[in-house]
């Protein structure tokens, strides 16, 4: 039930002792994608136009321009060309920073318009800390 950054793995004498398996434990979908983009912290500075598309909520569809860096961040709609197109599930996937977007790119599940910002992207929304819920539910 350790997180998968967690210290353990690498105080044991032989690390393949070690039977983890994953489990579902914390799953998160952003409901409003400009507050969300907007409220959290990016570790490397993003300047990126991401079309979203979803259709359970489609006051989350369509091109939304984040501006992020350690400080904070802003994201709004837009009507400038997308760097990124993706769906609201990977969005919400590599929203915390467990799931990188060129992770899901190499998926087939993110499409990069301009070279490089998947690779802006991920660092941007990568975080130092792997996202862990002890909770089940």
């Amino acid at each position: 039930m350790a997180s998968d950054d967690d210290p353990l793995r690498h105080l044991l004498a032989d690390p393949r002792a070690l039977h983890a398996r994953p489990v579902d434990a914390l799953w998160v979908r952003v409901v409003d994608v400009g507050r969300a983009l907007s409220a959290r912290r990016y570790p490397a500075p993003l300047d990126l136009v991401f079309e979203v598309r979803d259709e359970f909520c489609p006051e989350n569809t369509g091109r939304w321009h984040l501006w992020g860096h350690p400080a904070g961040a802003f994201c709004d709609r837009t009507d400038r060309d997308p760097d990124v197109v993706l769906g609201i599930e990977e969005l919400s996937a590599a929203y915390l920073g467990g799931v990188t977007l060129a992770s899901l790119q190499a998926a087939g599940r993110v499409h990069e318009v301009s070279p490089g910002a998947v690779v802006q992207a991920s660092t941007g929304f990568g975080w130092p800390v792997t996202p862990w819920c002890p909770d089940e539910f």
